[in-house]
């Protein structure tokens, strides 16, 4: 049987905004996030597998975010759609 991690803080777009209020993302990041979480091609689960990415960076790493281009990020999905 799958198992899954439970996760206290909700859905891994509400920890981003919650990461943006607190500053961890500045403006500038968060505008180029929202066009690749809002571009017409991702998928609700494709951003929330993003969002899950961008939130587990931050919060494991607490690197700073580099948010890839919107043409990368679409290379990056169309990859990941040839392999499912």
């Amino acid at each position: 049987m799958r198992t899954t991690a439970q996760r206290s803080v909700g859905s891994a777009l509400a920890r981003l905004f919650v990461y943006y209020l607190s500053g961890r993302i500045a403006e500038t990041q968060w505008r180029q996030l929202s066009r690749l979480l809002d571009a017409r091609t991702t998928t609700p689960e494709e951003r929330e597998a993003l969002a899950a990415f961008v939130s587990d960076l931050l919060q494991e790493r607490q690197a700073e975010l580099r948010i890839p281009r919107l043409k990368e990020f679409r290379e990056l999905l169309a990859t990941a759609r040839m392999a499912v």
